[in-house]
Formats: structure tokens, C-alpha cells, sequence
């Protein structure tokens, strides 16, 4: 069950701020996502406070403001310092972008507020000050049945927002919670309002299931059966079934966040006949430039059994790099773990953890030599022969780690000079 709410929970300067407004004669409740982690008994992030008063009326009640989202009734409190949303009560209208309303309404009533959020659990208010839990919608009873329900009619819901039925998907796999049947129901027919989500809000909202959940693939599979992976991943939502339930499993046997677990999702997305497709996805859907390419790394340069004797052992670690090597070893790990097969990953990792600890280089600027030392040692002009001779030790360097000495390398520069 929930835990009771109590106003003991509630920071003094929230208690603050609820109390001067309501010494003034206004309404004051904490809402949304911080009630409902008061209930599930986990810590809050943020608190968020709704009030009767009119952002004027904020504003004149608190000595230090900001006017952060005036148009939309928010305005920033700073209060023993710390910063608090404080919202006043809303009703909206119609949305006809998919994403906003088209005009905010205040009211007076703390239910009507409630009315129009997204999901019940997220439809629950308590007045720190009298201590009074108002839940018109049901969303302690959900909580305790780990069900995840829209207000009110769900088609009206998603319709109004684009953005609720990946919301939908994420909360069931943070919240740990079961899509209600009615609610999932409504998702798919409302895929077109969906379509109008940005795809850096998609992003954004597959980042904190993979960075907050225990399971984030019960998000990504609600996604795949209501045809959200088709709008914005088709990569993904094309993999057969077999295959993608089994990207799930290695997903959540990966550590926490976006690069690893969507890499292990991904591993089967970048086949040889468009060795491009996963880069485009990630592209199309706003990944910054170094997740992206970390994660195309990782999938190109996973590889499953054996790694072969000391060369090929060496040159896979070259391609993995140094600072994706604990990722790909964690990757491996999950996938052997999603297949169920052993795999020695422990052994793998003191093996590269020797070889780098007896001076293997896996990059040229490893080398224990530089352009500089071949050009003042051995009197090499500056430009591309420079660099290829600098590959070349490198390449040497993998078949004798023990030659990247300062010494040994400019030795063996000399014989690969062309003789004159």
C-alpha cells in the first residue's frame, strides 16, 4: 500500500511558502509527480505547488520571483535557497498543435485542476498545511495496484497531447507499473498526435528509462506493441519478434543509461545491407553527436565468442578503443546473460587489463613515440608519411607491445625507412 502522507515529509520551505499563501487566503497543494513519490515512499526530486492564487498575487506575497512560465501561470519562488515552481490552478481548452493548449484558463477548484492531468497517480494533491489528501480520481487505489490509468477518458487525453502515450510507456517501466487495458487501448489511434512530439522529447523520454528504470524494457516493448517504434524507430519496430525480445532482455542486463542500454537493444538494428540505418535513427531522432557515435561503435565492434589468440585479442581491443572498452565488456556481459549462455567476460577483462598494463597502445597516441620525435630524430619532413609511419608502429606495437619503448620505436622507424 502507499505510505500516508504527512506534512512532516514536506520541506520547511515548502511548508513556507503553502502557509503564506494560505495566510492570505488562498489555496495550496504540492502536486503531481511529488505526491505521488511521497506515496510510493521514494525520494522527491521536485516539488511542485499549486495554488488559487493568481501569478500577480505570487508575485506580491514572495519578496524573490521569476517569472520562469507567467504566460502559462508558473512563476519560480526562491525560498531559504532553494528554487519552487508555484502554479496557479488550470483548466485548458483545446489543443490543436497535439502538443499545447491553445489557451490557459485559471480556476478556483483544486479538482478541476487535477482533471485535466495526465494519469491518475499523477492526479493527487495534498495540502501540507491541514494535512488533507485530495484524490478525486483514484490514483492512491492505482498506486497500490501498480496501475497506470488516464483521466478521465484516455482517447481525450492523448488526443489533447501527443506526447502522453510515451509518457505512458515510460512511467510503466519507472513506476514499475501495468498499463491499464482501456488506457493502452487508446494509444494507437491517437499515433498521428503522436507523430507531432519532437524527436528530441521522444529522446528525452527513452533517457530516463534507461536511465531510471529497472526494467526499461517494459517501456520499449509497450512502445513496440501500441506502433510508437514505428513512428519514430522503424529500425527497431522491423526487427522480428524473436530478436527484438531478446535486444530487451540484454537491455535490461545492462547498466544504467542511454549508451549502454540502447546499444544492447540495438545490436541486430545496423545489418550489412545498410550498415547506416542505426546512425540515420539515431540521427532522426536528436542524438548528440557523441552518443550516437558511441553507440554505433559499440554495435560495430561487438563481437560474440572467442577472441582469438594474442593478435586477434589485441586488435579487437584496438578497434573497441580505450574509452569504450568497459562498455563493450559490459555489453558482452548483458548479451551473454539475455542468451543465457556462458561467457568468460571476467577473464576477457583481466586479459586487457594486462596487455594494457604491459604498454599495449591501441591508438597512435599511445605510441611512446610522437610525429615531432621522428622528425627531430630521424630528420622526416612534416605530412602524410608521417602519419603512415606512425600507423606502421602501431600495427608493430600489436604483434610486440614490449617494443613501445622511445628507443625501440625509432629503431624500428629506421627499418621501415625507404633505404637511400
Amino acid at each position: 500500500m502507499p505510505s500516508p502522507l504527512s506534512r512532516d515529509v514536506v520541506p520547511p520551505a515548502v511548508l513556507a511558502i503553502a502557509g503564506r499563501l494560505r495566510s492570505h487566503g488562498h489555496g495550496a497543494w504540492i502536486v503531481g509527480g511529488c505526491v505521488r513519490d511521497l506515496l510510493r515512499g521514494v525520494p522527491v526530486a521536485d516539488w511542485d505547488i499549486a495554488t488559487s492564487a493568481t501569478p500577480r498575487d505570487v508575485q506580491r506575497l514572495f519578496r524573490r520571483t521569476i517569472p520562469t512560465g507567467i504566460q502559462h501561470g508558473t512563476v519560480t519562488v526562491l525560498e531559504q535557497g532553494e528554487a519552487y515552481e508555484v502554479t496557479t490552478l488550470r483548466g485548458e481548452g483545446t489543443y490543436s498543435d497535439g502538443r499545447r493548449p491553445d489557451q490557459v484558463v485559471f480556476v478556483s477548484a483544486i479538482e478541476e485542476d487535477l482533471g485535466r492531468r495526465d494519469f491518475t497517480v499523477n492526479a493527487i494533491a495534498f495540502d501540507p498545511v491541514s494535512g488533507t489528501t485530495i484524490d478525486p480520481w483514484g490514483g492512491t487505489e492505482d498506486l497500490a495496484k501498480h496501475r497506470l490509468r488516464a483521466v478521465r477518458d484516455p482517447m481525450e487525453r492523448f488526443a489533447e497531447d501527443g506526447l502522453r502515450v510515451l509518457r505512458a510507456a515510460r512511467f510503466v517501466a519507472t513506476l514499475d507499473m501495468e498499463l491499464d487495458p482501456e488506457t493502452e487501448a487508446a494509444i494507437r489511434p491517437n499515433l498521428e498526435v503522436f507523430g507531432k512530439v519532437s524527436r528530441e522529447r521522444v529522446l528525452a523520454e527513452w533517457e530516463k528509462a534507461c536511465a531510471k528504470a529497472r526494467q526499461p524494457s517494459r517501456a520499449f516493448a509497450v512502445m513496440r506493441r501500441t506502433g510508437m517504434l514505428g513512428v519514430v524507430a522503424a529500425p527497431l519496430d522491423g526487427l522480428p519478434a524473436p530478436r527484438f525480445e531478446e535486444g530487451l532482455r540484454r537491455m535490461d542486463a545492462s547498466p544504467p543509461g542511454l549508451v549502454p542500454r540502447l546499444a544492447a537493444l540495438c545490436l541486430e538494428v545496423d545489418p550489412e545491407h545498410d550498415r547506416k540505418a542505426l546512425s540515420r535513427m539515431l540521427s532522426e531522432l536528436r542524438a548528440s553527436t557523441r552518443d550516437r557515435e558511441a553507440i554505433v561503435h559499440l554495435v560495430r565492434t561487438f563481437e560474440r565468442g572467442p577472441l582469438g589468440g594474442s593478435l586477434a585479442f589485441r586488435r579487437h581491443l584496438r578497434r573497441v578503443g580505450r574509452a569504450e572498452l568497459e562498455r563493450a565488456f559490459a555489453l558482452r556481459r548483458a548479451d551473454a546473460a539475455a542468451a543465457g549462455e556462458p561467457d568468460d567476460v571476467v577473464g576477457l577483462e583481466a586479459r586487457a587489463r594486462a596487455e594494457l598494463a604491459a604498454g599495449l597502445p591501441l591508438a597512435i597516441a599511445d605510441l611512446a613515440v610522437t610525429g615531432h620525435d621522428l622528425m627531430t630524430e630521424l630528420g622526416l619532413p612534416p605530412g602524410r608519411g608521417l602519419g603512415v609511419l606512425l600507423g606502421q608502429l602501431l600495427e608493430h606495437c600489436l604483434e610486440r607491445p614490449e617494443d613501445n619503448r622511445r628507443e625501440a620505436l625509432l629503431g624500428v622507424a629506421r627499418t621501415l625507412l625507404p633505404a637511400t
